[in-house]
């Protein structure tokens, strides 16, 4: 994490200097934002499942969800453009089964069973970004399309039998968003987007996940950590609010 803070501090001072001279919207080219991305979980446990389970299957299903919480800033580099640097923060349940050894106790031979267990996950780490406004508009406003890079650092452990080790691991993502930027009063800025992307892993888990119930392939708790990230970024609903700081 002392990593991920020092890269944020160092693209901020960079942002400075690099607008000391440059391109400004009303003398102001640094916004501070405050984001929230949302995605369907209707396969996986997510966030939401513990203040469900009064409810019926069927609601279960359509209120689950994913959220990333993504807070960044930003610096107008010309016209048409800014860049920024952010923070990443992710965490749910997920669910899986895992290989377990079985010995015979009358020939000491051993076959492998399956196992239900449900993991915490979380995920901390950084992002940075170039947004290109289009259209009849200039930054800080108006349509953009929104070039994503995220690494991502997180823990995982098994908590229901509990019976696994924890274990870290990393992965870097790409998506790109579509959206709309508006200002009020010249200062606060709403902003509406979509995204789409990948994780830089093997996501197969995932497709047989979604597809079939009864798969038995070996897979390690590792393994549906990752799928578990990848469900939860190829695709969102971004709500953000921003300052347009100085």
């Amino acid at each position: 994490m002392k990593k991920v803070i020092y890269l944020l501090l160092i693209t901020v001072a960079f942002c400075a200097q690099v607008n000391a001279q440059g391109y400004n919207y009303m003398g102001k080219h640094i916004l501070f934002n405050a984001n929230v991305t949302v995605s369907p979980s209707w396969i996986n446990p997510n966030p939401m499942t513990p203040h469900l389970t009064t409810l019926s299957a069927k609601a279960q299903r359509y209120l689950g969800i994913n959220y990333w919480v993504t807070p960044s800033i930003e610096a107008i580099v010309w016209e048409k453009g800014s860049v920024g640097a952010g923070y990443n923060f992710y965490k749910s349940p997920f669910k899986g089964k895992l290989a377990v050894p079985v010995i015979n106790p009358y020939n000491d031979y051993y076959y492998y069973d399956y196992r239900d267990f449900t993991g915490m996950i979380t995920a901390h780490g950084f992002n940075v970004f170039y947004k290109q406004y289009v259209g009849h508009t200039f930054a800080p406003l108006g349509h953009y399309f929104k070039f994503n890079f995220d690494g991502l650092f997180y823990n995982y452990s098994e908590i229901v039998p509990s019976v696994a080790p924890e274990g870290k691991d990393m992965l870097f993502g790409f998506k790109v968003e579509y959206g709309y930027d508006f200002l009020v009063l010249d200062r606060l800025r709403l902003s509406v987007g979509a995204s789409i992307g990948t994780t830089f892993n093997d996501f197969s888990l995932a497709f047989k996940q979604m597809t079939d119930d009864n798969y038995s392939t070996d897979y390690t708790i590792s393994d549906y950590a990752n799928s578990r990230m990848w469900m939860a970024y190829w695709f969102g609903i971004k709500l953000g609010v921003g300052f347009l700081a100085f």
